[in-house]
């Protein structure tokens, strides 16, 4: 009697193997380097990698929920910030390449959703990698040149986890969980962008006193950024500012551009150029003046290249 009960217990164990708990899962994401970036007048992207490795899972499917929240630069908004300290560089994450789809938090619902993704099971494991896609918008006109990071640890870069197909990501209530590290970094570097209007002088008679009239040069430059602007000579590559040329045929009219109302600074190169520190977007008027000349009657034009450094 007590062999026949031995024997009966073993088949039960042999028949019925017990496991050893639910399933665990750990998840990597890689650092969301930006490298340079341009915040003036072109979008930067990014990826990085999402992995999420589990064991002793005991189901056909296993589905995961991925949060990030804002990190350690905090956010403005709907916009992560990369510091020193909390804000200087705004960048986002998205879970899709066109960067239309906000991968955020469901504590933190401004910067979009948690996305739910499932793995394939393979025994008793489950393993699956995914992209995280960044991006640096342009025109952040306030940011200054530098390095920038934000780090994502803890609750802002937290993944629940379930076996089976049912778990929801906006109430993930008796679903385990597991938190990555990585960070986000860019350096942004100094740039300048300029447009010009032209100066028309209109449609005169005799030239008997000055004709005045202005133009507008927009300027962007990465803040605290220097910068040199200057007007070269014309197609006559005059090298007096004052004495720039404009042809009609074989006629000249002499004219020149200036940097203030009163016409008293030549605005040219070399020396006579102008200098500035970036601020962002911002307006320079240039002077021209046409002196008391005599010209036969035609149409007159000339061409000023305008060349902006920086540095």
């Amino acid at each position: 009697m007590f062999a026949r009960f031995l024997l009966l217990a073993i088949l039960v164990l042999l028949l019925f193997p017990a496991r050893a708990g639910a399933a665990t899962c750990t998840a990597n994401v890689s650092s969301l380097n930006f490298g340079a970036v341009d915040t003036l007048s072109g979008d930067t992207p990014a990826t990085a990698t999402i992995s999420v490795d589990c064991e002793n899972v005991g189901s056909s499917s296993l589905t995961v929920c991925g949060n990030f929240g804002a990190g350690s630069g905090g956010a403005s908004g709907n916009s992560r910030q990369m510091g020193p300290g909390t804000g200087g560089l705004g960048f986002n994450l998205y879970a899709d390449a066109n960067h239309a789809i906000p991968w955020g938090h469901a504590d933190q619902p401004a910067l979009g959703l948690p996305q739910r993704f499932s793995l394939p099971v393979s025994g008793t494991t489950a393993s699956g990698r995914m992209t995280l896609y960044g991006l640096v918008p342009r025109r952040q006109l306030s940011t200054r040149t530098g390095s920038y990071t934000s780090e994502f640890t803890g609750n802002d870069a937290l993944f629940y986890y379930a076996e089976g197909d049912t778990l929801q990501c906006n109430a993930p209530a008796g679903a385990s969980a597991t938190t990555a590290i990585f960070t986000a970094s860019a350096t942004v570097q100094a740039n300048c962008l300029i447009e010009a209007d032209n100066i028309n002088f209109g449609t005169v008679g005799l030239i008997t006193s000055p004709i005045d009239q202005t133009g507008q040069l927009r300027i962007t430059c990465t803040p605290g950024v220097g910068y040199t602007i200057a007007l070269d000579g014309g197609l006559s590559k005059a090298t007096n500012p004052e004495q720039r040329q404009m042809r009609s045929g074989a006629n000249v009219v002499y004219y020149g551009l200036y940097s203030n109302a009163a016409h008293s600074q030549a605005w040219g190169s070399g020396g006579d150029a102008v200098t500035g520190e970036g601020s962002g977007a911002e307006t320079r008027t240039v002077y021209g003046r046409v002196p008391v000349q005599q010209a036969a009657p035609g149409h007159y034009s000339d061409t000023v290249v305008v060349t902006i450094t920086y540095n």
